[in-house]
């Protein structure tokens, strides 16, 4: 009785710990999300956009210009900040914001704001609906709540708090179904979500929302891979899991695979035991999975002209679709290129791309630890798992094998991209840089990202002592914690932000 008492006691105590990481996550993101003003240059006029449209209940249908009721709200409350210094100003200063000045003051100013912006084209209109019926939904719930102005335009980004929160959550319970005795790791992935500092989570775009249905979804296949025989009722989980991946972002697609591959085995395995049970649970992954995916593959087929509405996307971004023969000329597969990818990439994965007065905010020290500390346990969980099996289970081994491929499938997608296209006239890729390295779009990876990340953490340095593994972590917690103040400290001045409302 006492053994039971002591470990519901501290089971308890767990959750508690959880909750507060949870806590911390929502904190950070809204501290940071109310730092930046709008728009940041990682689109995010273009996703509101497309909130204002679905919370006017229409889908676009295609790539036109901001409409009206968008530009009401982003001409009065966007700042240059983001694309613009302060020496292209009269004073060599920013203006003061268009929303704190008089009308008669700033008339032909709005009118000439408007002008600019309503020239722009919005070409990620064909993305997938999930996240932008949500934020319209939350910015509804908002209005009804009275809140009005630039407090609207905050209370949307800040779906991102509850967002962030949950993703900590399916952190941990991800890390304990795996190993529910080594807490370095069932508390260490949380502890790292909790404190990532990925830019994306302070703006309105639909990366926020991946990591939250690839998470569910990673959790679904878990359960496929236990001992215990799955239930059918999991087949429709994990069909509503893969099609809430597929409709949030294109990008989700790598994961989505793996996944799939990976339910193959226990499928046919349900079919030879219990073809009953085997049948319901592959009925509810294709009623409830591909029938979704396949109404919107329909939808952009007759819009946009493909099942996938990149096509016309890449011609407006001037894209061509190389030769086959032409992709090994790629820097990419030089030592240098594939140094420079992958260098790029995981530094943007960590902290964002935001860009202040036309300069990424970074930290080149940061970066590199980002990077480096990346490759090094990446290819130390490698070690565990291949040279190290006696250490875990059959179905450790397995999950974690699953996680790491989720999060190598979406870094090989990038790279497929960049092989594949000449960019044209494109800034970002372009003919100079040709490397896909925006890190958001790994997003969908962040939670088996960070348990493969931390694996690495134990495999490497548990062999010298068993707590050693979470002082090293701590360290790096708090190093990144320190890291993501240094570089996003300057936007807290900022006279457009939340605090200076």
């Amino acid at each position: 009785m006492i053994s039971g008492g002591s470990k519901i006691f501290r089971s308890r105590r767990e959750w508690i710990l959880v909750f507060l990481l949870c806590c911390v996550a929502a904190v950070r993101v809204f501290v940071f999300s109310a730092a930046f003003p709008f728009f940041s240059n990682i689109d995010e006029d273009l996703h509101f956009d497309l909130i204002t449209q679905y919370s006017l209940a229409r889908v676009p249908r295609s790539f036109d210009r901001l409409k009206e009721e968008t530009l009401n709200w982003i001409v009065p409350y966007a700042s240059p900040e983001f694309l613009f210094s302060p020496d292209q100003f009269p004073q060599g200063q920013f203006p003061a914001p268009l929303w704190k000045r008089a009308w008669s003051e700033i008339e032909p100013e709005i009118a000439a704001t408007r002008n600019a912006w309503s020239a722009e084209i919005n070409f990620e209109s064909s993305q997938p609906p999930l996240y932008y019926a949500l934020a319209s939904g939350w910015w509804w719930m908002g209005k009804q709540l009275g809140i009005t102005g630039i407090q609207s335009l905050y209370w949307l980004r800040f779906l991102n708090v509850p967002l962030m929160a949950l993703v900590v959550l399916l952190g941990y319970l991800a890390a304990r179904a795996i190993v529910p005795d080594r807490v370095e790791l069932r508390l260490g992935v949380p502890l790292l979500l909790a404190v990532i500092p990925q830019s994306v989570f302070c703006a309105l775009n639909n990366d926020v929302l991946s990591p939250v249905c690839c998470g569910a979804l990673y959790l679904c296949v878990l359960r496929w891979l236990e001992p215990a025989p799955p239930v059918a009722l999991l087949g429709g989980l994990t069909g509503l899991a893969m099609a809430a991946a597929y409709l949030t972002k294109l990008s989700n697609v790598p994961m989505i695979i793996v996944a799939a591959v990976a339910l193959v085995p226990r499928l046919l395995q349900m079919f030879r035991q219990k073809p009953a049970a085997g049948f319901v649970a592959l009925a509810g992954i294709l009623f409830l999975g591909a029938i979704p995916i396949g109404i919107w593959m329909a939808w952009l087929a007759l819009h946009f002209g493909d099942v996938t509405g990149s096509a016309a996307k890449i011609a407006f971004l001037d894209w061509t679709p190389k030769p086959l023969a032409s992709w090994w000329c790629h820097p990419i597969f030089t030592p240098r290129g594939l140094w420079t990818f992958w260098s790029d990439l995981l530094a943007s994965f960590w902290r964002g791309e935001v860009e202040w007065h036309h300069q990424l905010l970074d930290w080149p020290v940061a970066d590199g630890f980002y990077v480096i500390s990346s490759l090094v346990l990446l290819l130390g969980a490698v070690f565990g798992l291949w040279w190290k099996q006696s250490a875990l289970s059959a179905f450790q081994r397995e999950a974690m094998t699953i996680a790491l491929l989720m999060s190598a499938a979406g870094i090989a997608f990038l790279a497929l991209l960049s092989v594949q296209f000449d960019f044209g006239r494109c800034i970002n890729p372009s003919r100079e840089h040709p490397y896909f390295t925006s890190g958001r779009l790994l997003s969908g990876a962040l939670i088996p990202f960070a348990l493969v990340y931390v694996y690495g953490v134990s495999v490497l340095f548990r062999r010298i002592s068993a707590v050693l593994p979470s002082i090293v972590l701590g360290m790096m917690v708090v190093f990144v914690s320190v890291s993501e103040i240094k570089t996003n400290w300057p936007v807290f001045a900022s006279q457009h932000n939340w605090y200076h409302r």
